[in-house]
């Protein structure tokens, strides 16, 4: 890690999903030994000029309630700025999302029913995956919106109180639809109306989009851009450096469970370029800005937010 520190990188940004406050602190803690802790708004003058250190942008995926109750008041009395991206239909509707019905419905059972497997239905458009889980809780006779309260959503008030703590909000989508596997006109609906959703919950503009799952093409990123992004999120695991682009942000996945050593050492794999897999699944090579081909700016955006010029939604 001391080495790699050196090396000229200017940091990680990092994805959570669900921490509970000690693991949040553990966290915190190992992270902070190597890096400054930044807010988002301050990512692009940290890309453009590197500190004596690296920086490290937290993030938090899918808006669980856990979030508002338990990680972000451990931030702040540590004094670590996140950002919250929110599945906004999540939020609204209170009902749980595709992968935590999945994985209710496998508790439930005590083994996954063939067909059933999350890297099966991450191949599948969001309605007919959402099909087949509904008949299978049919069949079963196994109700997974009356399990865990730890997958439950936070609400619209929780998610204002995050804003007003200080802490920035963006979109993760109406559904956490994998857009990929959706319908170019509907993975556009999914990107643009969960932006335009959270900015009239919170009464601001939403200037962040992070893609569920991970899974995104240049021509959905340009559309995030055109639809009041400046910041798109990946799942590339991989550190950001100088040349990093804005519309598709590589960021290292944490989970709940991991020690200071396995934090540390997925760091630190993470500086190796495609040493790591791309949780995705895709296998996704993430090429540098020489390997691509020409780009156009998308309306708005910044030289480093360019996208390429593939057909827009």
């Amino acid at each position: 890690m001391a080495f790699i520190r050196q090396s000229g990188r200017a940091g990680v940004i990092v994805n959570e999903h669900t921490l509970t406050a000690v693991q949040t602190r553990r966290h915190v803690e190992a992270l902070g030994q190597w890096f400054d802790f930044i807010p988002l708004d301050e990512l692009p003058r940290r890309l453009a000029q590197p500190g004596k250190r690296p920086f490290c942008l937290m993030t938090f995926d899918d808006g669980k309630r856990s979030n508002a109750t338990e990680a972000a008041p451990e931030l702040v009395r540590l004094g670590v700025p996140a950002v919250f991206y929110v599945t906004t239909g999540f939020l609204t509707s209170g009902t749980l999302l595709w992968f935590d019905r999945q994985k209710a419905l496998v508790r439930a059972l005590g083994y996954c029913p063939a067909g059933l497997e999350l890297e099966t239905l991450k191949q599948l458009p969001f309605a007919v995956l959402n099909q087949r889980l509904d008949r299978a809780c049919v069949r079963f006779g196994v109700m997974p919106e009356t399990e865990s309260a730890d997958d439950r959503p936070m609400s619209w008030e929780d998610a204002r109180s995050l804003s007003r703590r200080g802490f920035s909000l963006g979109a993760h989508g109406l559904t956490h639809a994998i857009l990929t596997r959706e319908p170019r006109e509907h993975a556009c609906a999914e990107i643009e109306q969960s932006l335009a959703h959270l900015s009239a919950e919170l009464g601001a503009a939403c200037k962040t989009f992070a893609f569920p799952n991970g899974n995104y093409n240049p021509e959905l990123a340009q559309h995030a851009l055109k639809s009041g992004a400046t910041t798109v999120m990946t799942t590339e695991p991989m550190w950001v450096e100088s040349r990093s682009e804005l519309w598709r942000l590589p960021r290292i996945q944490l989970f709940g469970a991991f020690d200071r050593t396995r934090i540390e050492l997925k760091i630190a794999l993470a500086a190796q370029r495609g040493l790591l897999a791309n949780p995705d699944g895709t296998g996704r090579s993430y090429r540098s800005t020489s390997d691509r081909k020409p780009m156009i700016r998308a309306k708005g955006s910044t030289a480093s937010g360019t996208v390429s010029s593939a057909r827009t939604c």
